[in-house]
């Protein structure tokens, strides 16, 4: 199966991408990286807002990722972050002199229904700016998926496969949610699984997010999602946000069709980094100041994680 990546990955974006962006295919460049990419690193912000209407005019930034794509090299990396990390956010000061928040607010405020941000990109394009303002790191483009559509997806393509490495708990109940094993989830189950909250959990939200793209990942690139590539067309077109042009969402896809799931590097803000101050909420911070920056600059690099 693995050796015929390519042709489904090149049959997906033949028949799907046409139909996901409106606007006008911008000419992908005389570069000679792999798929015809760009030169040098390009990075992404992938966020799952918790948004259950059909639109994006509100939401949180209830999943956060970034990924990390080398053309050249044929690398692809994704570092995930904490909802709840303590940032500094930028052009919100109308809304009672605030200048700090969650991570997860600066998607939220930055909507187009909160009316506090009028950059491009919206709740993306604040949330870009904060990874600027706090660590000095440079987002290239971004996706926004809402919980429906999460859930559309997933049963679009027919269910994803995920291993539970440790119990997966929820507030209140003594029995986990999920034991140790493997399952395959619907769109539903998938949301459940990536929402849970829980003291106990061994694997935070940031950790199940990181198993699910993967399981997304693998099954995208399987015989039993080409039959349902119309579906998929009438799911994606209008529904998810993104500033990528065709051509470039054509080059990242055929760059995924030939990285093996195994060379996909997943890694997250270490949780030993961070602690919980004594304030009223939750919210983490730092222990050492600089620390995320760092990490980020590695990411970026190319040498962290190794």
């Amino acid at each position: 199966m693995k050796k015929n990546k390519l042709f489904y990955g090149l049959l997906i974006v033949s028949l799907v991408l046409p139909f996901l962006l409106p606007q006008p295919v911008q000419a992908a460049g005389a570069n000679d990286g792999i798929c015809n990419g760009p030169d040098g690193v390009r990075t992404i912000l992938i966020v799952g807002t918790d948004y259950r209407a059909p639109d994006y005019l509100y939401g949180m930034g209830d999943s956060i990722m970034v990924l990390r794509v080398d053309f050249q090299n044929k690398e692809v990396s994704v570092m995930g972050f904490p909802r709840d990390l303590w940032v500094q956010i930028p052009d919100v000061e109308e809304d009672n002199g605030r200048t700090h928040g969650k991570l997860n607010q600066a998607y939220f405020f930055g909507t187009e229904g909160m009316g506090y941000y009028d950059g491009p990109g919206f709740g993306a394009g604040l949330m870009q700016a904060t990874f600027m303002q706090n660590w000095g790191f440079e987002i290239d483009h971004y996706i926004v998926i809402n919980m429906r559509m999460f859930r559309n997806v997933i049963d679009a393509i027919g269910g994803i496969a995920v291993y539970n490495s440790s119990p997966v708990y929820s507030f209140h109940q003594n029995s986990p949610k999920f034991l140790i094993g493997g399952y395959f989830f619907s769109g539903n189950e998938a949301l459940m699984y990536a929402r849970y909250r829980d003291p106990r959990n061994v694997n935070d939200r940031v950790d199940r997010h990181a198993m699910i793209l993967m399981g997304v990942f693998e099954q995208i690139f399987s015989l039993s999602t080409i039959p349902k590539i119309p579906e998929l067309i009438g799911l994606y077109k209008n529904n998810i946000l993104t500033d990528m042009h065709l051509a470039e969402l054509s080059q990242f896809l055929c760059l995924a069709a030939r990285v093996e799931e195994d060379q996909i590097k997943f890694t997250r803000i270490p949780k030993d980094e961070l602690y919980i101050p004594d304030w009223e909420g939750f919210v983490w911070l730092e222990k050492e100041p600089g620390s995320i920056e760092q990490h980020l600059k590695d990411f970026k690099a190319g040498t962290w994680p190794e």
